[in-house]
């Protein structure tokens, strides 16, 4: 900063240059008052009224569970304990659904924590009718399977995803 001596006549010169001084403060006084009403407008979005941020999350439903779950696998124990090979499936002791294939499912358990949820289903499928036009032998399945959701955040949508699907009591069945 420096330091001027005026003289009478420069008295003037004095007062526009505080004016071009205070004139840069009303302009920096706006930005910091855009600014300031810009925060305090987030800060009011962020605290209204209603359910907190986590209740936000979207719902999972019985549909949501019965997409989800299309071309994930679970491991499966082999039928009376011997794997038999098949042309129709590729994993002896693993079970993957398919869009096709008919499933009954019933919610037993949920837990949601933070970003993370938990499932126990009960859950009957056999195999798709495609596969059985293919001339697959008919299998039926049944059980408890706990399913493992993640919350996926993207710029502008939040959708949870199956992580793991842990097989409880999931088991072919006699027909």
């Amino acid at each position: 900063m420096q330091l001027y001596l005026f003289r009478d006549k420069d008295i003037r010169a004095r007062r526009s240059i505080a004016y071009i001084c205070v004139e840069d403060l009303l302009v920096s006084r706006r930005a910091f008052s855009l600014l300031l009403l810009l925060l305090l407008s987030a800060l009011a979005a962020a605290c209204e009224g209603g359910q907190p941020p986590e209740d936000r999350r979207p719902e999972i439903t019985l549909e949501n569970i019965r997409e989800d779950i299309n071309g994930k696998r679970v491991r499966v124990p082999a039928e009376g304990g011997v794997s038999e090979p098949s042309s129709c499936v590729s994993e002896p002791s693993s079970w993957r659904f398919d869009r096709s294939e008919p499933k009954e499912i019933e919610i037993l358990e949920k837990q949601l924590a933070g970003d993370q949820a938990t499932f126990v289903i009960d859950l009957r499928t056999r195999t798709s009718p495609r596969a059985e036009q293919q001339g697959c032998t008919t299998k039926k399945l049944a059980g408890r399977l706990r399913l493992h959701y993640e919350l996926q955040s993207g710029l502008a949508l939040r959708k949870w995803e199956i992580v793991r699907v842990e097989n409880i009591s999931f088991a072919y069945q006699n027909e």
